[in-house]
Parts: C-alpha cells; sequence; structure tokens
C-alpha cells in the first residue's frame, strides 16, 4: 500500500500526459486528411503510447470495483455506437431525413473520439471483457467456495457474543469475499493466512456495531476478550470466580481500569423481556418505580396531615400560622425566626416566644396521645 501511494503521483501525471497524447494521434488517424503512410505510422504511435499507459495502470493495482463501472459504461457506449449505425443505415438513401443522418454521424463520432474504438473494436473488447470478467468471478466463486470451512471454524470462536452463529458465519463470508477481492498471489503468502485476518476482521467489527444495544469500539472489544479469557483461566486454576484485583495482577492494568471494562462488557436485559413460564410478565414489571411513592404511605401521611390540621385548630390564629410557617406546613419552606416576624409586623423575639407556647401547648399529653401511633411507626 505504502509502495502505490509513493508511485501514485508519477504515474498518474505521466498518464495525463499519455492520455492527452494519445487522444491527439488518435484524432489523426481518424482525421480524412491523413494520408495512408502517416497513418500507418499514428497507429503504431498509437498502440506504443496504450501500452505505455496499461503499464503504470498496472502499477496502480486497481481493483475490480474500480473498473467494473467504467466497463459497463463502455457497454452502454457500444450499445449506443450499434444503434446508431443502425439507424443510419436505414436512412443513409433517405433525402428527407438528411439532417437526422447528419445529426446521428456527428454524435457517433464523438464516441468514437471518446472511446479512441471504432464501434466493431469497442463491441469485440466489451465481449472481452465480459468473457475476462466471468472468468475472474467463477474463479472467485470457486475459491471463496473451497474456504467456507475456514470460516465456520473462525466463526466458532467468537460464539456467545450476543450473536447467532449463522450471523456470525454470514459476516464472516463477508470477509471472505473482501479477501478474495484484494488477494495478490504474487506476494507469496497463503490465501488461507490472508482471508483469516479479513475474516476475524469483519466478525469483530459486526460484534462491535450489531450485538449490543449500546455500542462498544473494536479495539475495547479485545481488551473485554482477553479479560474473559484470563477470567475463565483463573476460574479453573483457583476453583472459584477471581477478584478483580486478582484479574488485574495477571493483565498488569489498573484495578479500576479492569473494573471499567468488565462493567461495559455486561448486556443490558429489555425491561420488557418475558419472565416465567407462561410469559405472561415482563421484567420491568418486577422493579419497583422509585419515582412513585407508596400507596400505604401516601394514605398515612394523609391521615397525618388530618390529624396535624385537628391539632393546630386547638391553637389561636397566630400560634398556628406561625407553626404552619416555621415547620413547612404551608409550603414546605421552613421560614427563619426573622421571615416569619416581617409577616406578622413582630421582633425574632416575640416570634419564638409565640413558638415556644404552642409547642408547650402541642405537646400536652392529651394531644400528643393524637400522634402517638404515627410516631411509633416512623421510629420503627
Amino acid at each position: 500500500k505504502e509502495q502505490i501511494s509513493a508511485r501514485m503521483p508519477t504515474n498518474l501525471a505521466s498518464l495525463e500526459h499519455l492520455l492527452a497524447r494519445k487522444r491527439e494521434v488518435f484524432s489523426g488517424i481518424v482525421r480524412r486528411s491523413t494520408d495512408p503512410l502517416t497513418k500507418a505510422e499514428l497507429v503504431q504511435q498509437y498502440v506504443r503510447l496504450r501500452a505505455k499507459c496499461i503499464v503504470l495502470a498496472e502499477e496502480l493495482s486497481l481493483r475490480s470495483r474500480r473498473v467494473t463501472p467504467n466497463m459497463k459504461a463502455l457497454e452502454q457506449m457500444a450499445d449506443r455506437m450499434d444503434s446508431l449505425r443502425l439507424r443510419m443505415a436505414e436512412i443513409e438513401h433517405d433525402d428527407l431525413l438528411r439532417s437526422e443522418y447528419e445529426r446521428l454521424r456527428g454524435e457517433l463520432r464523438k464516441l468514437i473520439l471518446v472511446t479512441q474504438e471504432s464501434p466493431n473494436s469497442l463491441r469485440r473488447r466489451c465481449q472481452e471483457f465480459r468473457l475476462h470478467f466471468n472468468d475472474y468471478e467463477t474463479v472467485k466463486r470457486e475459491l471463496s467456495q473451497g474456504n467456507l470451512r475456514l470460516v465456520v471454524s473462525i466463526a466458532k470462536k467468537y460464539r456467545n457474543r450476543g450473536m447467532s452463529f449463522l450471523d456470525l458465519i454470514q459476516e464472516g463470508n463477508t470477509g471472505l469475499m473482501r479477501a478474495v477481492d484484494k488477494y495478490e498471489y504474487r506476494r507469496g503468502f497463503k490465501f488461507s493466512t490472508y482471508a483469516t485476518w479479513w475474516i476475524r476482521q469483519a466478525i469483530t467489527r459486526a460484534i462491535a456495531d450489531q450485538a449490543r444495544t449500546i455500542r462498544i469500539p473494536v479495539h475495547m472489544i479485545d481488551v473485554l476478550s482477553r479479560l474473559r479469557n484470563i477470567q475463565k483461566r483463573l476460574t479453573q486454576t483457583l476453583k472459584r470466580e477471581p477478584s478483580t484485583e486478582e484479574i488485574a495482577a495477571q493483565t498488569e492494568l489498573p484495578v479500576e481500569e479492569v473494573r471499567r471494562v468488565l462493567d461495559i462488557g455486561r448486556h443490558p436485559i429489555s425491561l420488557d423481556r418475558p419472565v416465567g413460564e407462561g410469559e405472561d410478565n415482563s421484567f420491568g414489571e418486577f422493579i419497583e418505580d422509585g419515582d412513585h411513592s407508596n400507596p400505604i404511605r401516601t394514605a398515612s401521611n394523609g391521615l397525618l396531615r388530618d390529624k396535624i390540621d385537628i391539632l393546630l385548630k386547638s391553637l389561636t390564629f397566630r400560634e398556628r400560622e406561625i407553626i404552619r410557617l416555621r415547620y413547612g406546613l404551608v409550603d414546605g419552606y421552613s421560614y427563619t425566626l426573622e421571615e416569619v416576624g416581617r409577616i406578622f409586623k413582630v421582633t425574632r423575639e416575640r416570634v419564638r416566644q409565640i413558638e415556644a407556647k404552642a409547642v408547650s401547648k402541642l405537646q400536652n399529653p392529651v394531644r400528643a396521645e393524637q400522634l402517638s401511633g404515627y410516631l411509633k411507626s416512623a421510629a420503627a
């Protein structure tokens, strides 16, 4: 890849120059005023230029997915050129359609200059390409079918990761096809060695992207797999579940980092997950909702408020309102002595005295007995 990147600027510049020169030479070949001797020399020059372009293009190691769309465009041009020739042959001797004939002839000439091929040679070249491409697809299919067992053997190592075994095989096949497309036998590597890397990459990325509700980065998947393997090994050795500190000692990672990675590896459970043999209930129905208060406690608090209101009615108006303000029975806010004094236009000391007198009245055994049941339940 580095070698291709290094030669790409030079090759592209050379190709641009050669292609421009090819267009000039081809224009001279198809020009009617060119004499036969000069045309023969131009044809030889054109062949040499085309050979140089082919060498430079091959050095860039173009992938089939880059070449195929261009060849499909050439096939469409070949079809258009054939249809133009057919229509021109039909109206060639019709004087009434002379303008249409000239228009079609001009379009055909433009296509010849663009493709630098005659209609017959372009059709022949497209047929050759399609023949070679079909052979290429056949070899790709045979190569991939011959390594399906390799995909299965690699997929077995990634079971129980949140994806079904068939899905793992499907993703592995995607990686295998990618390896078939990018494999270069000239490098001297065995195909199975090269394909293993692509298959593993396809499977691990699929697990990272699809297996979890919350996506985990690919590099974290590798760390998590290593920690789990160490955890399994320690479990077999110690005959118990290893602690986080013991796992961290084996991996030489900080304890907090190990704990964080293991927490990330836990699978979330859906609240709609069926529970029980009949699967009539969902998991969320068994989780207490902390946002809503207990009905029993709500009813008890309501009765307590009613009792307090009855007791406060035994006090004077000023005593009752000062107690309400000081203990947050009005709006949940406990007013200070200074704030209550401003409301009743009295001093802080006077508010304190009235509050103390009211509390003393409420502490009367007869009144306190009415709240004793609530006080005992609160203490319990």
